[in-house]
């Protein structure tokens, strides 16, 4: 899920550089945002105004794949324990993620980007 606040201010701080669409997972368009400076600011201003809308596709089309209590696109983080290795933690969550993968519900891609983020 994606979070309106979130996508605003990567709008409003670096929307010239393609910040909130490689937030909403919309690389190809990042990246043209990124060699033109948002379509030479046109394409900024119009983001300003449709925004909230490409959020609410974004999380729906999420919603539809995999559900409304998936968390796939985070990690997850639990409270570490007295006694409990956080070693263990994270080994935990890698066998979660590659089960994940390999039940097709999450892409070479992703688990490998979720691979790196729990072992940084």
């Amino acid at each position: 899920m994606k979070y309106k606040t979130t996508a605003y201010i990567l709008c409003i701080f670096l929307g010239l550089f393609g910040a909130h669409k490689f937030y909403l997972n919309k690389r190809g368009m990042g990246m043209l945002y990124l060699f033109t400076f948002g379509f030479f600011g046109i394409g900024w201003i119009v983001d300003l105004f449709t925004l909230s809308s490409q959020v609410d596709i974004y999380n729906a089309f999420f919603t539809r794949m995999f559900g409304p209590n998936s968390h796939i696109n985070s990690i997850e983080i639990g409270t570490i324990e007295e006694g409990v290795d956080p070693q263990t933690i994270v080994a935990s969550q890698l066998s979660k993620f590659h089960k994940r993968q390999e039940a097709i519900i999450l892409s070479q891609e992703k688990f490998n980007n979720q691979q790196f983020e729990a072992l940084a």
